[in-house]
């Protein structure tokens, strides 16, 4: 039984343990004590994103933008290799179809899929499992399962995934946010109650940028 597991004295799968037991990982990389909030974004922001998302079929359970509380903001949840991860949804930039018409590229990192041309854009494409999630918790991922795109970065780059599901609305103390000494530091932090781990966009698409990600271990 994981830590997770045990600490929530909840019945779980075994597709569900492998989710608590990647979590448990994480979590041992961040520092209870550490609840640096993310700055809240702003309401027309928001607007936009909420929009972004409305328009690729993925449903919205919120409020609305305009009733937010200051320290509150929303996520987009998405399911990778069977791991849901989720990332602020104003660092979303739009979500497209999975497509054939993606270009291999030869001689790039394993996690590099390939260049889609979309409107004018070359969006650079990655296996977004093998990059966080480790091998040992990715037994079943097979690229055949990979079915949206999400784009952060300006575009540039497009995270490829399984599934999408929701956008929720979070407070800044639902997230146990990550310390800065964590060895993912594309991770911002872990939501135990949806257990999911929320990406730092802007930090992923940098890292992305500068070649320094590797296949997680």
């Amino acid at each position: 039984m994981s830590k997770l597991e045990n600490k929530l004295q909840v019945k779980v799968s075994e597709p569900q343990k492998v989710v608590m037991e990647y979590l448990d990982a994480l979590l041992s990389e961040i520092d209870p004590e550490i609840n640096e909030p993310l700055p809240a974004p702003e309401v027309d922001t928001l607007r936009e994103a909420k929009s972004i998302v409305e328009n690729s079929d993925v449903p919205v359970f919120t409020e609305g933008a305009e009733t937010l509380a200051q320290d509150e903001f929303q996520i987009l949840l998405f399911d990778v290799s069977g791991v849901k991860f989720a990332v602020p949804l104003d660092k979303l930039n739009g979500i497209l179809e999975w497509s054939s018409e993606i270009s291999p590229m030869p001689n790039r990192s394993e996690w590099f899929v390939g260049i889609l041309a979309e409107r004018e854009r070359q969006i650079k494409i990655i296996d977004t499992a093998i990059v966080v999630v480790p091998s040992k918790f990715r037994t079943q991922h097979k690229a055949e399962n990979l079915k949206k795109i999400i784009l952060i970065g300006d575009s540039c780059w497009g995270l490829a995934c399984d599934s999408v599901s929701e956008v929720i609305t979070l407070r800044q103390q639902d997230v146990r946010w990550r310390k800065d000494s964590s060895k993912r530091p594309w991770l911002a932090g872990t939501v135990i109650e949806h257990m999911c781990a929320l990406l730092d966009a802007d930090e992923f698409a940098s890292m992305l940028g500068s070649d320094q990600l590797e296949p997680a271990a």
